[in-house]
């Protein structure tokens, strides 16, 4: 799912534009209270502290604002946990940053996967819009080292454990914003 919201004063709030070490967001709600504010509240008290997570508690809910997917599944899972079928959990989002120029988060990866699967993974991630830095062939486990708009990676954890049976090992995280490339066919 190709998702971006905003990352400025003009995008979604004022709080966005301070966070912008945490390229990805989800809003958790209650389905048991129109007060989401008080929600988010109470939540943000009964969670742990996650590495590489920001929580924020606003009108629309408890904002969840990470470097990465795979940093942005455990307070989800937490939650659910905690909260059992009262919380809804939204999908995660990419956030462009507003300036003279839109710009988008560009993420490196790092993907540790059994020989046997290294051709498929560079496939697959070329087909996501990745650019393949460098596949070390030398290492026991090749590693594919690549960079992609965050906005085509989300989905990637799930999908590359997938592809290798859960035998891969995967780092993400943040490399720079970089312009948002025209739609296709817009006019110049």
């Amino acid at each position: 799912m190709t998702s971006l919201s905003d990352v400025s004063a003009g995008g979604m709030d004022a709080s966005s534009a301070r966070h912008p070490a945490y390229p990805l967001e989800q809003v958790a709600r209650s389905r048991s209270t129109r007060f989401q504010i008080g929600f988010a509240r109470m939540t943000m008290h009964l969670l742990p502290r996650f590495e590489n997570v920001l929580l924020e508690a606003s009108e629309k809910g408890l904002r969840i604002y990470a470097a990465s997917e795979l940093a942005l599944a455990l307070p989800g899972e937490v939650m659910r946990r905690i909260h059992a079928d009262d919380v809804d959990i939204s999908e995660p989002q990419a956030r462009l940053s507003y300036g003279t120029v839109v710009q988008e988060p560009i993420m490196w990866m790092r993907a540790a996967v059994p020989r046997t699967y290294c051709e498929p993974v560079v496939h697959h991630l070329i087909a996501r819009g990745a650019a393949i830095d460098e596949v070390d062939w030398r290492a026991h486990s090749p590693v594919v080292r690549a960079k992609a708009p965050l906005r085509q990676l989300l989905g990637y954890p799930q999908s590359l454990e997938v592809l290798t049976g859960g035998a891969a090992q995967l780092e993400m995280g943040l490399s720079h914003y970089a312009p948002v490339p025209p739609e296709p066919g817009a006019a110049a």
